[in-house]
This record gives structure tokens, sequence and C-alpha cells, in this order.
């Protein structure tokens, strides 16, 4: 710690002005799940206003809309999808998801934000006919409004580490066979900071005021993780799956999963650990429209939809 002091003269009057410097190590917490095993971090996850461009209803012009959501999960995803939801005011549009994983907070947030307004969520990919095969959505595809043109498809589609936390959000919930989900612990990551402050204050009759504190510098002075939760992490995570209706074992299965494996969930466990709420794939949601209170999603899907034959992809 320093200080400074006025002069000798300074200091033999009934008051003195002092300024300190003080430092304080500040632990910032990041709550994060990392990748799953040999997957390397992404792009930011992108939201999308898609337009349905399958063969049943091009040709009536009758195909139904949804929001794409792939790429990493980042601080700034839930802000985004927020912007988005809000642009399209009360549409009720299903999420189509791929993601690697990325912040379980931000996961948690996007989760809440779906759950709102009602909105059913199926992990899959959207692709464009003007987009190469290796890149289905390309920026070539793209509308002025930043919509594009698309089909759904499974093959190939990820919903990892926090991905699952941000699908928990959706009202109806499914993944094909096709497409994979998985969990893994979450990595908790303790970000230590050194911060100085400048401190003036002033001591009257024996009696200390502070007149300002101004931060004067900051620096960064290394970091560590950890997978282990603290007893309010566990409850958070666990009440969190309980107010999206899903069950607790969930997070026996996250904690006891290596950061650097992943646990892959079969259809049927999905459906155990009511994760996913019925047997259906990404194409079938999109399609299904004015369902019947307690119809399935297969059963209210426009029929071509849900009896057209794989495409090229083998979806």
């Amino acid at each position: 710690m320093m200080f400074r002091l006025f002069p000798q003269r300074a200091a033999r009057c009934c008051q003195r002005t002092l300024w300190f410097l003080t430092t304080v190590f500040l632990l910032l917490l990041s709550f994060t799940s990392a990748e799953a095993a040999g997957s390397a971090v992404g792009q930011p996850m992108q939201f999308l206003l898609v337009h349905g461009d399958m063969a049943w209803c091009r040709a009536d012009n009758n195909c139904p809309d949804w929001i794409s959501a792939e790429g990493q999960i980042v601080a700034g995803s839930s802000k985004k999808l927020q912007k988005l939801l809000k642009r399209l005011g009360g549409r009720k549009l299903p999420i189509i998801v791929s993601s690697p994983g990325g912040d379980v907070r931000a996961a948690m947030e996007m989760a809440y934000a779906i759950r709102k307004q009602k909105l059913a969520i199926a992990v899959g990919r959207t692709r464009s006919r003007d987009c190469p095969y290796a890149e289905p959505i390309c920026s070539a595809a793209r509308a002025k409004d930043g919509s594009i043109k698309g089909e759904t498809f499974s093959v190939g589609a990820i919903c990892f580490s926090a991905c699952p936390l941000f699908f928990a959000g959706g009202i109806q919930r499914v993944s094909s066979p096709f497409a994979l989900l998985g969990v893994h612990q979450i990595t908790t990551t303790y970000r230590e900071v050194r911060v100085q402050y400048r401190t003036e204050y002033e001591t009257v009759n024996g009696k200390r005021k502070i007149l300002s504190k101004q931060e004067v510098g900051r620096k960064f002075v290394g970091k560590h993780d950890t997978t282990k939760l603290d007893r309010q992490q566990r409850a958070r995570l666990v009440g969190f799956l309980k107010e999206m209706g899903i069950d607790k074992s969930l997070v026996d299965l996250m904690l006891g999963t290596q950061p650097s494996s992943i646990h892959l969930i079969t259809q049927m466990d999905a459906l155990k650990l009511r994760l996913t709420t019925e047997l259906a794939a990404a194409d079938q949601l999109v399609a299904a429209r004015d369902c019947k209170d307690k119809q399935s999603i297969a059963e209210c899907a426009t029929p071509p939809a849900a009896s057209a034959p794989p495409a090229a992809v083998g979806e």
C-alpha cells in the first residue's frame, strides 16, 4: 500500500488531505461449459429467420418459417436472440439449433427467453439451395433483411455441452436419431484481476471523510479452472432443470462425464429424462402447423414433409 502526505506545514493544520493507492484482488467468475472432445471452438451463434424452400410447399408459396440458431453459445448470444424475437413480434416460430456448446449462463438465459414465448425447438441444421454443400448457410443466400430461404436436415447436427440447457427451454423438444444430443461437466473459470484505486479523503478533528475513490489500474494476473460445482451452483442447475420440466438426473450425467469427453444421449434416454417431449425430427417440427391439443408433431406435420424420402445428405 502506498500513500502520500502533504508537506509538514500543512500537517499542523486542523485538517489533512491524503491520497491512498489501494490494491484489491478480484475473482471474476465465468460459468461455462467446455467443448466436446475433438470439437474446435467455432463461430459465435447466429440467429436467422428462414423462409421454407422445400419442394412440397415451394410451388404454392406456402412453406413455413423458422429460426436457425447455429454456432458457439457466447455471452452475447442471448441478447442477439432476444433482439430477433422482438423484431418478429408475437410469431411463434420453431427454432432449429446446432451448437457445440459454450457459455452456460447465456444458454440458460436463452432457454428462459424461448420458454416465455412458448416456442418449440429441434436439433437440426438449415441449408440453402444457393449455398455449396460444404457451407449450408452462406452470405450469398442472405436477403437484404438478413433472412434466407432454406430447408432443414438432421445429419451432422449436434447439441452438446451447454446447448442442451438452451434446448431445454422449448415447449416442444425433438431430436432426430440422425442428430446428436450430448452433455459433459461444466467448467467454472476463476479469473484473478488486480485493481488499484486512488482514494482521497480528509481528516477533521480525528474523523475521516472520503472525498473520492477512482480506479486507476486493472491487470489480469491469472486464472484457474475447475469442474467441481459448489452447493449453490448445483442447486441452481437442478432448479433450472426442474423449472424446465426435465429430470434432475441429467445433472448426474453431466457431472459424471469429463470435459474431454461427451455423453451421447439416445432418443429413448432423452425421452426418459424428459429432455425431449416426443419422437420427431426437425423437418417434422417446421412442417407441423395448427396442431390440436395433445396431437403429436408427427401427426399434425404436413404429410409431404413427414413422409418425404431422405434428401441427398441422408436425413
